[in-house]
């Protein structure tokens, strides 16, 4: 089971190395397929609050603080918000709604525009859309675990490459840091969900390692694709899964 928990905390991983996200996206949908999802969401919560710590110095040098602190404070308080409905609804529902997330993302993966080379002028009409797209994206992770999908489709499309990845660290850094408290508050949080989590660090941090040692030596543009590609299959095992 370690063996398994880590190849796939590697790949998940890796791409956030790359990207600066996705490792939820591989991470619930890949650990539902052997484990209760209602325990995999808590596990990944955590795990990726300890992973984005070390992504904040990599990205250190792109993030600007008055653009990404309100932006991921209320990606925050979607997630709490979110973790509402996960309390309630079956477990059969979330992995049909998650799966039909994924497999949107996929399709738009593969098919989206080459992202921008200048930001967007952070004035007033662009920071309301920042503020929608990120708390829509944290209510859908807060209940499903992964798949922030307006804001993981709106920064690529107005940002380059390198200030997607310090917009995304920033946000999911506190996310995850109020992803982990809200479900150890309301219970979902427990020691076999840390042990869990805790087993897939190795995985974790080799794959931060090679992703990162990767960025910027391939396109971003076919490395996208290739994501893409590959939640097709989870996807489809969740949504035609009993």
């Amino acid at each position: 089971m370690a063996v398994v928990l880590n190849l796939v905390a590697t790949l998940a991983f890796f791409v956030k190395g790359v990207a600066g996200f996705g490792p939820a996206l591989f991470l619930v949908p890949l650990w539902s397929l052997f484990l209760p999802i209602k325990t995999v969401i808590p596990a990944t919560a955590f795990l990726l609050f300890l992973a984005n710590l070390p992504m904040l110095f990599f990205v250190r040098t792109h993030l600007k603080p008055r653009r990404d602190l309100p932006v991921a404070a209320v990606y925050a308080l979607g997630i709490v918000l979110g973790t509402e409905l996960l309390i309630t609804l079956p477990e059969v529902a979330i992995r049909k709604m998650l799966g039909s997330v994924l497999l949107a993302f996929a399709i738009w993966v593969v098919f989206k525009p080459i992202a921008p080379l200048h930001p967007p002028p952070l004035g007033p009409s662009e920071v309301a859309r920042l503020l929608l797209v990120s708390f829509t994206g944290g209510f859908l992770v807060g209940f499903l675990g992964a798949g922030a999908l307006p804001f993981l489709m709106y920064i690529p499309l107005r940002y380059p490459k390198n200030e997607a990845r310090a917009i995304f660290t920033a946000v999911f850094a506190l996310g995850t840091l109020a992803w982990t408290a809200t479900y150890a508050f309301t219970g979902l949080l427990g020691k076999n969900e840390v042990f869990l989590a805790l087993n897939a660090l190795p995985g974790m941090l080799l794959g931060l390692l090679l992703g990162q040692w990767v960025a910027g030596r391939i396109p971003p543009e076919r490395f996208n694709k290739l994501i893409g590609l590959l939640l097709v299959y989870p996807a489809l095992r969740l949504l035609l899964g009993n």
